[in-house]
């Protein structure tokens, strides 16, 4: 399972690379260079920099295969969603 950080991911938000007015996708990950693949099992979202995404305080609805607990009430708390896609 390929592992994404909330941190870097806020990075690829603040840099525009990420639309998040609509649904993001474990594809749309992979097309903005957030992660170099994707496996056969997915993408997995993890809480390190939970601070960084927060500070952008904007709500984010994505679809991946699966994320931790810290990581789903990070984005919820934005008012954001998490779809558990496998």
């Amino acid at each position: 399972m390929t592992q994404v950080n909330l941190g870097k991911l806020a990075y690829h938000m603040e840099k525009g690379h990420i639309d998040t007015e609509k649904l993001v996708t474990m594809k749309d990950l992979l097309d903005a260079g957030v992660v170099s693949k994707v496996t056969k099992n997915g993408v997995k979202l993890l809480a390190k920099g939970a601070d960084k995404f927060a500070a952008l305080n904007t709500p984010v609805n994505l679809e991946v295969a699966d994320a931790s607990s810290t990581a789903i009430d990070a984005v919820k708390e934005l008012g954001g969603s998490i779809k558990v896609q496998y």
